[in-house]
């Protein structure tokens, strides 16, 4: 029993100076950020503009159209990816590529609509645009603008926006 007693009041001590360890400063999101900061980790998604984020220029850009349930890039819209890429070249913007889908299921149609902006981002990459300049999001059949089974564009200046 003495034994125990002994063991209990070393233990004691060390669970102290242990758990002292335990309590931080940080809150707990810092350290997520600073880690995030430290490994060039791209920002969460709630940092990042939206489509419809006021400082957002829309409608400058000639959206891309897809046929019905396709999500890979058309052949014949190459050419607005190619003016999209060029734009964004010659001058300091990011660019929100927003998918839309007209289909049955609201579900799918956020999917598909994901797929398409991803399709395109994809295509903007392919023509040097870097990943960290291009946003995208799915509207799915909510899609502002015209709508409907197609990718819209939006610009932010770089300046305006840190990511």
């Amino acid at each position: 029993m003495d034994s125990s007693r002994v063991l209990i009041c070393l233990m004691i001590p060390v669970m102290a100076l242990g758990c002292g360890s335990c309590s931080s400063t940080k809150a707990e999101g810092d350290e997520d950020a600073e880690a995030a900061a430290t490994m060039g980790e791209t920002q969460r998604r709630a940092n990042l503009p939206s489509y419809s984020s006021p400082g957002v220029t829309r409608g400058q850009l000639e959206g891309i159209d897809f046929g019905d349930s396709a999500w890979e890039l058309p052949p014949g819209q190459k050419d607005k990816v190619k003016a999209v890429a060029t734009h964004l070249k010659v001058r300091a913007e990011r660019v929100i590529v927003a998918g839309g889908a007209q289909v049955t299921s609201a579900e799918y149609a956020r999917q598909l609509g994901q797929q398409r902006a991803l399709a395109v981002k994809q295509g903007l990459m392919k023509e040097g645009i870097p990943a960290s300049r291009i946003v995208t999001m799915s509207y799915g059949l909510d899609l502002p603008g015209k709508g409907g089974d197609r990718v819209e564009f939006g610009t932010v200046p770089t300046g305006e926006k840190e990511f």
